[in-house]
This record gives structure tokens, sequence and C-alpha cells, in this order.
């Protein structure tokens, strides 16, 4: 394959990763605002029952997004190095 087309391909994924890095800061920056907004108006009452579902739900949200978070940066970091060694 052409050196042209591997860094074309290496830029394509580049661009893929920052995409699903920036996707899951903003899922994680509004789900922690909207937590926040809820408790301070009142929305979430304090019982066990009711933090226990939170918490829950929380990590069933946080989870996935931290994981794709980790792996793409991974990925972000390897991708220049791929790059410069077709050079």
């Amino acid at each position: 394959m052409d050196v042209t087309i591997k860094k074309n391909i290496l830029d394509l994924n580049y661009q893929k990763c920052l995409v699903i890095i920036s996707t899951t800061v903003v899922i994680l920056f509004t789900y922690i605002i909207g937590i926040m907004i809820a408790f301070l108006s009142g929305a979430i009452k304090t019982n066990s029952v009711n933090i226990t579902y939170l918490i829950l739900f929380t990590f069933l949200v946080m989870s996935p997004c931290l994981y794709f978070f980790i792996n793409s940066f991974k990925k972000l970091r390897s991708i220049p190095k791929e790059i410069e060694a077709l050079n």
C-alpha cells in the first residue's frame, strides 16, 4: 500500500479517536452537571433506595464512557508515532 494512503488512513483513525474523546467528555460533563442540578433542586431524594439506583445508573453511564475515553486516548498517542515511522 502506498505511504500516502497509509498516512491518510492513520489520519482518519486519529480524527475518529478525537471524536470519541470529545463525545465522551461532553457526555460525562453533561451527566455530572445534570446530577448536581438535580441534587440542588431537590429532584433526587436522598433516601438509600434512590441513591442506590443513582450509583448503579452512574456506574452504567460512566464505565463505557471511561473505557472508550482511555482506549481512544491510547490510540491517539500511538498514531503520530506510526505516521513518523512511515516517513
